[in-house]
């Protein structure tokens, strides 16, 4: 009888701590479409894979870039609506694509090799057509 206190005690904690820290989100596999929460989504954006033409097919395209214009690869990026997160994942590239519902979302992003840049974020609706920018600018660092 004792065993039984013992796991339900044991399930108890874990569901607790689950609760308290939710899983790190995981990196997303370059340019390979990936559905994270029943959003498809792709990270992709450099190199010669920016010219994939499957690419075009995504309403949205997300892009990380510094005030100078210059894309920026591997951020932290949350994806949500209505209030709810829909995806968080980790994106080693300097554009991740959405092919979301008609709706407003919101993006966020932090560097993961600049977290003292904070987050960014930018709110969008995916267009009827074609393929929306939506443009996540990081400050420049300062010259030391």
């Amino acid at each position: 009888m004792k065993f039984w206190h013992f796991a339900l005690a044991a399930v108890a904690i874990g569901v607790a701590i689950g609760f308290a820290w939710p899983a790190a989100a995981d990196p997303l596999t370059m340019d390979e479409p990936t559905t994270v929460n029943g959003v498809e989504t792709v990270c992709t954006g450099i190199g010669s894979a920016q010219e994939d033409p499957r690419w075009k097919a995504y309403p949205v395209r997300v892009e990380f870039s510094n005030g100078g214009s210059q894309y920026l690869a591997g951020a932290h990026v949350t994806l949500g609506a209505g209030g709810k997160q829909l995806a968080a994942f980790d994106c080693s590239g300097s554009w991740i694509l959405f092919r979301l519902k008609p709706g407003t979302y919101k993006v966020s992003a932090t560097l993961t090799d600049q977290p003292q840049g904070g987050e960014r974020s930018a709110t969008f609706s995916p267009p009827a057509h074609g393929q929306k920018r939506v443009v996540i600018q990081f400050p420049l660092p300062a010259n030391n």
